[in-house]
């Protein structure tokens, strides 16, 4: 008896396992084209399928609906099954992107197990594969909420952007052409992108795996017309419409590892531009700029960014891409400050046209009428710990200016500049100065247009080389004491996200970035250092970006040394 069971047994195990390969196993409908796709009213793929189709990608966001009216909308899966040539042998990376579980086989050998409910989720798989057709299945389920299933398929000929160019505005259709970018940062004129795609109504889908430390990131487009971006899934930034050339910004929090981004873009008429960076939000106390197209700040912010200083001369120019220079446009910065000891504050302000400034909520200069350069201070006690401030300002016409500055104490509103030049004990080296060097490799291209008629630009070189091209401005200081370090950015060279600085002072060296890009004929401030004026101290700057080689352009102009 015992072994009339125990052959049953073995029956049931044979026939259970020939039924389970038989279920996963490719049918006469997988293709080589499409996907064959079986939706289940089930989570666990059990049964008969309730719908079989045939799908050209596995790009699905249902959100709170389902993939079928004959799907229930909570408590279904589905299984995609395809024959998927591989033209270059090499490793290809799958990234899975769901709400909820999602398995991954390629040739039957599971890569990807994430067979579990969760919140929207990535999940990539690098695998080396021959030249020749793989058997790719994807199994999903949706328990309740929210439904996303999408699949991405990364091939080695795309190292960095896979760059999918439609001749048409509405990414229909096959690309005319696909090719590896090392960047998005595109100025296409009005002559397009090229490999038979028009000058008007294109479209591009940039897609790329990009490692991340874990922290807080903003992503900023800047595209003439429209913009659509995605990170692991989450769209982001979403301007899908016909635009002069602005500025959008999102912001993410991303953990250690591989994350998936996705930017669509497409170009109605006229000039064509897309250009897209990010940059880990600091944990210090920066100011958060937004400036807008009119001069009572309302609406969106056409331009968002980090400034370590509210000191700005603008004069007759723009503050940044996608504002209008000259006149009527509007600024507000916020920050969150620590005050480390009790007692009274002066916040002082010199400004050119209106300003007004708050703490915690109370308003404490306001002045917001138009004016020539004038300066106010207010007095505030503040306890110790963290406070909210706030300054707004706007532009109406003339000259632009503002500084802002707060310190502990009672203080005299300093006056501002005057028009005969800088202010004392103020060093201001330029490319025309003796105490400006650069290496004389020929690398420094001479740009016209700078503070005084004159920068240098230079691409951005690999981290990897031994060498890197720099420049350096000596100030000679006969004075010790703390400056404040400002290096002047002129209009339409920069493109790199991550200028390097370099500030040796005191025997000591201090580092910091700049996003280059987001400047037009301004001074930005790098900070206070203390400098002991031994003759040997200077400012640097080189060509390593960490970026991708020769793909930004760094310039290099005036540096000022500000006696504080």
């Amino acid at each position: 008896m015992q072994r009339i069971s125990l052959l049953f047994g073995l029956i049931g195990l044979v026939f259970g396992l020939s039924q389970s390969f038989v279920s996963s196993a490719p049918t006469a409908q997988t293709t080589t084209t499409t996907w064959r796709a079986e939706f289940f009213a089930n989570r666990n793929l059990q049964g008969e399928p309730i719908v079989t189709r045939q799908d050209d990608a596995i790009d699905f966001v249902w959100q709170a609906g389902s993939p079928d009216p004959s799907i229930p909308v909570d408590d279904f899966s589905a299984r995609w099954t395809r024959w998927l040539f591989i033209d270059t042998p090499g490793n290809w990376t799958f990234t899975a992107i769901v709400d909820d579980g999602v398995r991954l086989f390629i040739d039957d050998v599971l890569v990807i197990d994430a067979w579990n409910d969760q919140t929207l989720a990535m999940h990539s798989a690098t695998v080396n594969l021959s030249q020749s057709f793989h058997l790719v299945r994807m199994e999903y389920y949706e328990r309740s909420g929210n439904a996303q299933a999408q699949l991405f398929i990364t091939s080695p000929n795309f190292p960095d952007w896979r760059g999918e160019y439609y001749a048409n505005p509405n990414l229909a259709g096959a690309p005319e052409f696909t090719r590896n970018d090392s960047a998005i940062n595109f100025d296409f004129g009005n002559g397009g992108p090229g490999g038979g795609v028009p000058g008007t109504n294109f479209s591009v889908r940039w897609t790329r795996n990009q490692f991340f430390n874990a922290g807080r990131y903003r992503f900023t487009t800047t595209t003439d017309d429209g913009v659509r971006l995605w990170v692991d899934g989450q769209l982001l930034i979403d301007q899908w419409q016909d635009q002069t050339p602005r500025s959008w910004s999102g912001e993410i929090t991303l953990n250690e590892g591989t994350h998936w981004l996705r930017l669509e873009y497409f170009q109605r008429g006229g000039n064509a531009q897309a250009r897209l960076n990010w940059t880990p939000i600091s944990s210090g106390e920066l100011w958060r700029g937004e400036f807008f197209n009119n001069p009572s700040l309302d609406g969106t912010a056409v331009l968002a960014r980090d400034d370590l200083d509210i000191d700005f001369d603008w004069a007759s120019e723009s503050p940044g891409r996608g504002i209008a220079r000259g006149s009527n446009w509007s600024a507000r910065w916020t920050s969150q400050r620590t005050t480390r000891a009790p007692g009274f504050y002066t916040a002082s302000v010199i400004a050119d046209d209106g300003v007004r400034v708050w703490v915690d909520g109370n308003l404490l200069i306001d002045q917001w009428h138009d004016q020539s350069p004038t300066a106010y201070a207010a007095m505030v006690y503040l306890t110790a710990g963290q406070h909210d401030w706030r300054v707004e300002y706007y532009q109406h016409g003339g000259g632009a200016s503002l500084r802002v500055q707060i310190v502990a104490g009672t203080q005299t509103p300093t006056q501002p500049r005057t028009q005969t030049g800088l202010p004392a004990r103020e060093i201001l080296i330029d490319p025309k100065n003796p105490g400006f060097v650069k290496s004389v490799d020929g690398g420094w291209q001479a740009v016209a247009g700078g503070f005084n008629d004159l920068a240098y630009s230079i691409k951005n070189s690999t981290f990897s080389h031994s060498q890197n091209n720099w420049v350096r401005w000596y100030p000679g200081l006969i004075q010790a004491g703390e400056y404040e370090i400002s290096v002047y950015v002129p209009a339409n060279v920069a493109t790199t996200r991550h200028a390097r600085y370099v500030i040796a002072h005191a025997g000591t060296f201090s580092h910091r970035e700049l996003n280059q890009s987001l400047y037009l004929n301004q001074w930005v401030s790098l900070g206070k250092f203390y400098f002991a004026a031994t003759g040997d101290e200077y400012v640097s700057l080189s060509d390593i970006t960490f970026e991708s080689a020769q793909s930004t352009i760094i310039v290099a102009d005036a540096v000022k040394f500000s006696a504080r």
